[in-house]
């Protein structure tokens, strides 16, 4: 089929071409505009999601941090509190009676005409009484807990 002939009729003068040009202007006018609208919208979306990622970055390192400083903190608690056990023994080691007595107790040194009898119940000083760990009972432990050990061991 052959292409359809227009049935208006255009006017080939100096006025439409000027709007026909002018028409071409604007549509070129506006997609720049519309290019340069988009890079912007681009270029902020990526801005945005930059500094949005920063952001949760920070977050979780400053969450990290507040961990450690708790832990950290809780860590400094138990030193402080050793710190001050420490410092009562050193104010023990002070007084000339206690070290006298833990060196009768602990190396059996004894005072002149004095005799030291050693029963198992009383090798363990009294210094040792006071700490977290309590006292090293050593050999001596191992006949109370024989029985316990029998039984853990025919259980396996």
């Amino acid at each position: 089929m052959a292409k359809k002939e227009p049935r208006i009729a255009r006017l080939n003068n100096r006025f439409t071409e000027e709007k026909t040009l002018e028409n071409i202007r604007e549509k070129k006018r506006r997609k720049r505009l519309k290019r340069r609208m988009q890079f912007i919208l681009v270029a902020g979306m990526l801005l945005v999601l930059l500094i949005g990622a920063n952001l949760v970055r920070s977050y979780f390192k400053l969450q990290e941090l507040e961990e450690q400083r708790v832990v950290a903190r809780q860590e400094l608690e138990t030193l402080e509190l050793h710190q001050e056990d420490l410092d009562f023994y050193i104010s023990l080691l002070e007084d000339e009676e206690y070290v006298a007595k833990l060196a009768r107790s602990e190396y059996y040194l004894t005072r002149d005409n004095e005799i030291v009898f050693s029963f198992p119940d009383d090798r363990s000083p009294d210094h040792v009484e006071a700490t977290e760990d309590g006292p090293d009972l050593g050999d001596e432990d191992l006949g109370q807990n024989e029985d316990e050990d029998e039984a853990k061991s025919e259980q396996e």
